[in-house]
């Protein structure tokens, strides 16, 4: 499990490796708090990601909330065919954009 972050014109990138699971909790935190007020839009890139739990669906549901709710701008971009089911039977398909 590996979390890294880059910043570029405004838009924060999370690239999650492996599990993104509690274990990822500090470092999306460190990054959700550091560049909540500067940064435009955020988006996760879950090209390597190959699970996700419960833990990081409300990680996500806590950064939409953090950003606006509805109104925020978050995109999940390379989502694999497995974590892309769990976000469908969580219904995150609703809330967020999402691209394979």
């Amino acid at each position: 499990m590996s979390l890294t972050s880059q910043v570029s014109a405004g838009v924060v990138t999370i690239m999650v490796e492996g599990n993104f699971d509690i274990g990822c909790y500090d470092a999306f935190n460190k990054t959700l708090n550091d560049n909540l007020n500067s940064a435009s839009k955020f988006v996760i890139d879950l090209s390597k990601a190959s699970y996700m739990d419960s833990s990081a669906l409300g990680m996500l549901l806590l950064l939409r909330e953090k950003l606006g709710g509805q109104s925020s701008k978050i995109e999940f971009v390379n989502v694999n065919e497995e974590v892309m089911k769990i976000l469908k039977v969580a219904k995150f398909d609703q809330l967020f954009t999402i691209s394979s």
